[in-house]
Order: C-alpha cells, then sequence, then structure tokens
C-alpha cells in the first residue's frame, strides 16, 4: 500500500490551499477529488455549449490576495479582475445606484437619491473599513480555546490581540457593539435613503437564511469586508478565466511541490486503528495509507458519512447534528444574446447587480424562507462575467449568473424533485428581473436553474448549504464548527478538517485551508518534539 504523509479528502479551494501549503514543506500529499473538476462550489463548467460558467461561487473578493502571491499563483495562471464598478443595486422604473471603486463617483451617484447620504458615505466607508481591519485579525489566526487555555495558548492568542489594540481601543469596543446588532440598526443609523440601505444590507444575507432585520446581520456585513479597501461595500474580486482558474491555478502549485491530485476518485470511508485515521479507502476498493487524513468536506459530512457516529462519543455527534446547515441560494445561470437596455450597462453591471431595492423587501423575502417556502419576490444578485472576460463564451453572447435568496433546501409544501417547485421559481426570479430590469427577458438564449438540492448532489453541499454550515453568532470563531473543536484537529488521532466549515468560515477566503494546514504544521512538530525527548 502506498503510504502517504497526508491525504485530502476532496478538491475544493480550501482543501487545495492546505495540500499547497503541506507541500511547500516537502509533505508527500495526494488530494482526491470525486468530480471530474476541483474547485467544489468554487469551479468553473460548460453549462452552455463554449460557455465557461461559475456553478455556485462568483466572487473570489475574500481571498488574499498577499497569500495568493505567497503561493506563486500568478506563475500558475491567476490573474485577477478589479472592474470599476462594485454593484449595481436596480431600484425599479429603469432607475439604479451604482457604488464605483471611485469614491467621487459613489458620491455623485449617491447623491442623486440623497444628498445628506452622499455626505456620510466617506465616513462609513472608513468605519467599516478599520473594523474590518479588526475582526480580520481575528480572522487570520486560529480561533482561541477558551476551554483549555494553555500557557502555549495565551501567548499565541496575546499577537493578535497586540495587532487589534494597535488599531484602536475605541474601534475594537466599537466592533463589540456593532456585531450583534441586525443589519437594519446599523444602516439606520447612518443613512435615510432606502435604496442605499437596501443595497448595503444585501451583504448580510450570504451564509444566513435571516433577514436584515436579525441579530448578527452586522457582524456578515463586516466579514464580507474584511477583504477590500475602504470602498463601503463587500468585498468583490472576479478571476479571469471563471472562478475555476482560482481552483487550477491553486492545484497546479500544489503539483509544482510534489503534491499528487486525483479527480473521478470517490472516498468511501476513512481507515482507522485504534482510534486514529490510518488512510482512506475509495470506492473502488483501493485502500491508501497516510499519517493523517484532512477533509475539505463539511464536518456533518465527514463525521456522519466517512468516519461514522459508531465510532465518536454520542455527545460530540449530538453536537455535529445541531450544526445549522440551511441552504437557501439557488443560482439561475442565463445565456444571452446582448445586454439587457439599462443606461451605461456595459459599466454598470460589470460588477455584482442586485435587486434589493429595501430593507423591507429583503424582510419580506426572508420571511417566505423562514415558513418553508421560496421566496415569492427574492432577492437577486447577479453577476455578468463576459463584461469582463469575454473569452467564457461566444462572440455576442453574454452570461449572467443569478444567486437566488431565498430558496431553502427544506420546503415546507412540494419538493425541488418537483418540476413544479422548479418552474415556479423560475418563474418568480424572471418576473422580478422584468419589473427591475425591463428587457432582461427578451435577451435569453437559454438557462439552467441550479436549486440546494443540485448543490447538494454536484458540489456535494449538504443541504446545499454552500458555506458548510450558517454564518451566524453562534457559529462563528471558537464555536465552529463546534464548541471545543475549533482548531481543525478532530476527536479522531490524525484526521484534521480544513473546509469552510471551518474557522474563519465560507467564501472564498482560503482561511480555513491555511489555518488548517499551519494548526497541522505545528501538531506535528510538536510530536516530533515529543518523540525525540523519548
Amino acid at each position: 500500500m502506498k503510504q502517504y504523509d497526508a491525504v485530502v479528502v476532496g478538491g475544493g479551494h480550501n482543501a487545495l490551499v492546505t495540500a499547497a501549503r503541506l507541500a511547500c514543506e516537502r509533505w508527500k500529499v495526494l488530494v482526491l477529488e470525486q468530480r471530474a473538476v476541483l474547485g467544489g462550489a468554487a469551479s468553473t463548467a460548460e453549462i452552455f455549449p463554449g460557455c465557461a460558467v461559475n456553478v455556485a461561487a462568483q466572487d473570489a473578493g475574500l481571498f488574499p490576495a498577499g497569500f495568493a502571491a505567497d503561493l506563486g499563483l500568478d506563475a500558475h495562471g491567476l490573474e485577477w479582475i478589479h472592474p470599476p464598478a462594485l454593484a449595481t443595486s436596480l431600484t425599479g422604473g429603469g432607475e439604479a445606484l451604482t457604488l464605483w471603486r471611485d469614491p467621487a463617483r459613489t458620491r455623485d451617484d449617491i447623491a442623486r437619491h440623497s444628498r445628506a447620504d452622499a455626505a456620510r458615505f466617506p465616513d462609513w466607508a472608513d468605519h467599516l473599513h478599520t473594523m474590518a481591519r479588526v475582526l480580520r485579525v481575528a480572522l487570520d489566526h486560529p480561533a482561541p480555546a477558551p476551554h483549555d487555555m494553555t500557557a502555549r495558548e495565551r501567548l499565541r492568542l496575546l499577537r493578535p490581540l497586540i495587532r487589534a489594540g494597535r488599531l484602536g481601543k475605541r474601534t475594537v469596543v466599537e466592533l463589540l457593539r456593532v456585531a450583534p446588532l441586525p443589519a437594519r440598526d446599523l444602516l439606520d443609523d447612518w443613512f435615510e435613503s432606502d435604496a442605499l440601505k437596501g443595497m448595503l444590507a444585501s451583504t448580510a444575507l450570504a451564509g444566513s437564511r435571516q433577514g436584515p432585520s436579525a441579530m448578527g446581520g452586522a457582524l456578515r456585513m463586516l466579514y464580507h469586508a474584511t477583504g477590500c479597501d475602504p470602498h463601503g461595500f463587500r468585498s468583490s474580486a472576479f478571476v479571469k478565466g471563471g472562478i475555476g482558474a482560482l481552483s487550477a491555478a491553486l492545484a497546479a502549485a500544489a503539483r509544482a511541490h510534489g503534491a499528487e491530485v486525483r479527480t473521478g476518485t470517490e472516498v468511501e470511508r476513512i481507515l482507522m486503528e485504534d482510534g486514529a485515521a490510518t488512510g482512506v479507502a475509495l470506492a473502488g476498493g483501493e485502500e491508501i495509507a497516510a499519517r493523517c487524513v484532512i477533509s475539505g468536506a463539511d464536518p456533518r459530512r465527514t463525521f456522519f458519512a466517512l468516519v461514522g457516529a459508531p465510532r465518536l462519543g454520542p455527545e460530540f455527534n449530538r453536537k455535529v447534528a445541531n450544526i445549522q446547515m440551511r441552504g437557501t441560494t439557488a443560482v439561475l445561470h442565463l445565456l444571452l444574446d446582448g445586454l439587457p437596455p439599462l443606461p451605461d450597462a456595459a459599466e454598470r453591471l460589470a460588477g455584482h447587480t442586485l435587486v434589493a431595492p429595501t430593507l423591507d423587501y429583503l424582510e419580506r423575502a426572508a420571511d417566505d424562507a423562514k415558513y418553508g417556502r421560496a421566496s415569492a419576490r427574492p432577492h437577486l444578485d447577479m453577476v455578468m462575467p463576459t463584461l469582463h472576460d469575454p473569452a467564457l463564451a461566444p462572440a455576442g453572447r453574454h452570461l449572467a449568473s443569478i444567486q437566488v435568496r431565498y430558496a431553502p433546501y427544506h420546503l415546507r409544501a412540494g419538493s425541488w424533485q418537483d418540476d413544479s417547485t422548479h418552474d415556479a421559481l423560475l418563474a418568480n426570479v424572471l418576473t422580478v428581473l422584468d419589473d427591475f430590469l425591463p428587457g432582461m427577458r427578451d435577451r435569453i438564449v437559454d438557462h439552467r436553474l441550479i436549486t440546494p438540492l443540485d448543490l447538494e448532489t454536484e458540489p456535494c453541499l449538504t443541504n446545499g448549504d454552500e458555506y458548510h454550515g450558517q454564518m451566524g453568532l453562534d457559529q462563528m470563531l471558537f464555536m465552529r464548527p463546534i464548541a471545543g473543536w475549533a482548531r481543525y484537529a478532530t476527536p479522531v488521532e490524525g484526521l484534521f478538517l480544513c473546509g469552510s466549515g471551518c474557522h474563519p468560515g465560507g467564501g472564498v477566503t482560503g482561511g480555513p485551508g491555511r489555518l488548517a494546514a499551519g494548526a497541522i504544521l505545528r501538531e506535528r512538530k510538536q510530536v516530533a518534539r515529543l518523540s525525540g525527548r523519548s
């Protein structure tokens, strides 16, 4: 049996980050992905003939450019794209509000809706950026272990605390005040324009089935701003060639340092001996030995499907079963024969295009999901990547990928396997598009609706949850994935987690993969030191 230092289960972007980091340390690494393509939710596929379509994730603005440079991803074809428009919110009647990377253009656009908001927006952008920098300190380090605060842990915790303190005590206190707030309360304190508040609150919806009035929405707003310059909106950056090019570059970097990456290879179970992971068994019967196994799958799939609940304690199983995994996002992909008739469409629609006209609109969309229904008037977040990367589609064609919220995985009536449920959601989305972007429907040549059930089947997202677990106050920092096990190790010796279900959380960040690799390297060095002493 071939022996590896580490077998990585899954080929999502975090798993590839872990593999690349360990390979850089001369570990013998094998990555096993059951699909034919790498990247998980951050993958690109030919959904329409001759088109490269981002399957689920669209934006890589939270992936640190510095970390990409450390891995040498530019040498493997990674190229970032930053269009001039961050986001455009469709407000109805053919009107729109655009936030630009140029602060002066943003001020002028906001002033058409509210001069007072235009005057306050630069202060908001600085405020959001400063608090996001403090939060970033916590996200860039392993979560604290309050249940087991050894002397070494206390020293390690001092470093992020000192860094946060340098940003100002008042800022730290303000972060503690703001983080639990609903997005509505935070934005009502700052602005008067319904259009601007709805647009900014949309960043609090990703990773949760809750609306802007729910506690903790402000924390998600900060989370999604931790990778950007002070623009006042979420972090945003696209990848030339589609988001799958990021995963391809990570795989190439891992291979360049000796890692093996196999696709079309399903791991059936994790092998164990005397309570320790010793390798994996593949669906075809092959067994592969390894010093450690690292799972990029979500915690529930890892422990219940790959390890097996009987091998774990009842209290641990209960906590894993209680992880809130509530997929609420569908994705509608459109192939268009031209741009919708919006003034300056090529420029305004190059970032995110939102249907989030008011806070109340978003709240009503969330209310439907709360009662197990797909939203009758959903919030839409559309990206048209061909506006900044025309090679993704044939000449004269455009792609539009729309994240639809809310479309709950668990429906009170009907099923995502029913054509009627599928068709009803499609009709709802097209009706909203007709209302907020008239003429868009006339441009549609082909379409593909991906439901939460499809996301579970193909990218293997349990319950269709692209974040591997909701991003709420009760499932972040030292409580992610569960309290007591936030440091990537598991109750199974030699088994580690590295996916989005770990700290710091979901989105295309690379953070869980990077921090998991660091934790694994530290653990192995400590084991080596103790072995040398004995």
